[in-house]
């Protein structure tokens, strides 16, 4: 037997030895020191198979003999370190940034803007047959008849004031940014019949309508209007009806093209006009409807003819940038061009008004959900509208070198 055998041999005898007699005065089992002495056994046949040969008094520590007290423990000298052999610094382990959470109190504060739309249409939504849109267009400056100039620098809503204010409001463009709207809003169409369900797609509608308008009876004020298919002259489903205006609510957006006007309307169904009757003016619709959930972009092209009857009545409701409305003479054909996204359900957001009330702010609803999404669809389109610096950015863009 070598000796390197018989030092193994002694290792394992002396292990047995120590766990056959445990400190707890428990005896061990045979099959537990067999285990246990098949264990030391692999681990020694490892450790002699992968070892290089080592000097005897390190050989017999590695098998597991214990360091004879008389064996001096021979030590590494320790040199300082060369340029050339520098140590390596430990790489850290760089932090990821913690996750976002909310704010201080656990919520996130709406946005400004939604909520102050979002008071003014819980103040005026709850009328029958209420109609909600809103109309993108320019705010112009009577005094200057330019859009007007406010010393801020982003979206911003205008205080209701009474009429008439110093400003009105504008919901024509031109005839560049009418096309492009059409553009996007088609190629939104088709990408949503390509990558979405069904029930989640867009759909288009193309109309062709006459309106005529006709002064309203009785001391409620409003105007009639009859609505006809204009290839079959026949009025349309609910084409007849009284509409008044509630209120309108004024979003200034300097950094873009476009600000537009919210409206909260009543268009009441009531009986056609008498025959006979002439209507004060009435204009051509050529108009495109993209629908999309609980809201609709309208995008239409308008021909305002203006009759003797008129009286003006229909002069300010048109392209009120035109220089020729302005100085009080209207022209007997106007083309303008309007662009308005509309609750095609008001009475949804009605009925979530109503939870809000009846829960007295303890059950919740999606009043301001709603409200959120209707502005951002508004948001959408302002945003787009941008044709013009868009058509910079891309020239300057060309001229780089």
């Amino acid at each position: 037997m070598s000796d390197k055998e018989a030092t193994m041999k002694r290792s394992l005898e002396q292990d047995v030895a120590s766990n056959s007699s445990p400190a707890d005065g428990t005896s061990e089992n045979a099959d537990s020191r067999v285990v246990k002495k098949s264990r030391a056994q692999d681990e020694s046949e490892k450790l002699a198979s992968t070892s290089t040969p080592l000097p005897a008094a390190a050989s017999a520590t590695s098998a597991g003999a214990p360091f004879q007290q008389n064996q001096p423990l021979q030590l590494k000298e320790q040199r300082p370190p060369t340029a050339d052999h520098q140590p390596r610094p430990q790489q850290q382990h760089q932090q990821r940034p913690p996750k976002m959470d909310h704010a201080f109190f656990g919520t996130d504060v709406i946005d400004d803007v939604v909520r102050t739309i979002g008071e003014f249409l819980f103040e005026h939504c709850h009328h029958p047959n209420v109609e909600i849109e809103a109309k993108l267009g320019v705010l112009i400056d009577k005094k200057t008849g330019r859009r007007i100039d406010l010393p801020v620098r982003n979206e911003v809503v205008l205080a209701p004031q009474g009429r008439p204010t110093w400003y009105q409001f504008s919901s024509d463009m031109t005839v560049d940014q009418h096309a492009h709207f059409n553009k996007t809003l088609n190629w939104r169409l088709e990408q949503t019949r390509k990558t979405e369900p069904k029930e989640r797609q867009i759909r288009y509608q193309h109309t062709y309508e006459i309106d005529q308008f006709f002064g309203g009876s009785g001391n409620s004020g409003g105007k009639v209007r009859v609505t006809r298919d204009q290839n079959t002259k026949e009025v349309i489903p609910n084409g007849i009806v009284k509409k008044e205006r509630i209120a309108d609510l004024d979003i200034f957006s300097p950094r873009n093209a476009f600000d537009f006007r919210v409206s909260v309307n009543i268009e009441t169904p009531i009986p056609a006009p008498a025959q006979g009757s002439a209507p004060l003016f009435e204009r051509q619709k050529n108009r495109v409807s993209y629908r999309h959930n609980n809201f609709k972009i309208d995008l239409t092209q308008v021909k305002q003819s203006n009759t003797p009857n008129a009286g003006g009545g229909g002069r300010n409701n048109f392209s009120q940038m035109n220089p020729a409305l302005l100085n009080n003479n209207p022209s007997t054909l106007d083309l303008t061009h309007e662009l308005e996204i509309e609750f095609v359900h008001p009475e949804e957001l009605v009925r979530e008004r109503d939870v809000r009330i009846s829960g007295g702010g303890r059950q919740p609803d999606r009043f301001m959900d709603i409200v959120s999404q209707f502005v951002n669809n508004v948001r959408g389109m302002v945003v787009r509208g941008n044709i013009q610096q868009q058509h910079q950015q891309q020239q300057q863009q060309q001229q780089r070198p």
